[in-house]
């Protein structure tokens, strides 16, 4: 079998919440990563020397005050490099290879398992670039190139095909028919509908798509604002 594509060509996205990962240095780069991180609800080992006496000030973080040792690495999902030193950053990849942990060495990608692509959130709409590690200036000069062009009503129209869902699932409603309608509903309207604000022309959507138990109010969402 022939590998297409750089090293990082497998996309994956994570349920990090209440996982431990372990972040090794917090520098600029290890205190960005950090943030990321916590952002989406895991719990953190950040390890630096700095850090003696002054720890982070969060309790999804566990601050240790010293240089990298191996049991740092115990019990955590992922794992960080970030220190300025790459010795240290290769000790602590070639720790976590020896564990099978993934590792991300952020001043060496291809030293490293895995690496983050620049990312665009719009609500619960994830972007993701990626170069494989290549050139991540590139990836962000695209992502930030992409907000333009990705406005918050994706994200908004995305909150209303999640609740639609929902009550699918929650009321059981015959699968075949779900995917009838599916194929026959216009997101594009939807998606203009949401941009534009129309409230009163949303609600009809949905009630001559779904049925009058899908509207705005019985879907428990409040209005996207704008016109009605």
């Amino acid at each position: 079998m022939t590998v297409t594509g750089g090293r990082f060509n497998y996309p994956l996205m994570l349920n990090l919440h209440d996982r431990l990962v372990a972040v090794i240095g917090a520098g600029t780069v290890g205190r960005r990563k950090l943030q990321r991180l916590l952002a989406v609800g895991a719990r953190i080992r950040l390890v630096d020397p700095q850090l003696a006496g002054n720890p982070y000030p969060s309790e999804l973080v566990e601050s240790v005050g010293r240089g990298f040792d191996s049991a740092d690495l115990q019990g955590v999902l992922l794992v960080f490099a970030c220190t300025d030193s790459p010795l240290v950053n290769r000790q602590v990849a070639t720790v976590a290879a020896q564990r099978q942990l993934l590792c991300c060495c952020a001043d060496q990608p291809q030293g490293g398992d895995f690496a983050l692509p620049a990312v665009l959130n719009r609500g619960n709409l994830t972007i993701a670039v990626a170069t494989g590690g290549d050139s991540p200036a590139l990836a962000a000069l695209l992502r930030d190139r992409l907000e333009a062009q990705v406005p918050d009503s994706w994200g908004r129209t995305l909150e209303i095909m999640a609740a639609v869902r929902r009550k699918w699932l929650t009321e059981q409603i015959d699968d075949k028919y779900n995917r009838q309608v599916l194929r026959s509903f216009s997101l594009d309207r939807l998606l203009t509908l949401v941009e534009q604000g129309k409230l009163s022309e949303i609600d009809q959507l949905l009630k001559d798509a779904f049925g009058d138990a899908f509207s705005l109010e019985q879907l428990r969402l409040q209005s996207p604002g704008g016109k009605s």
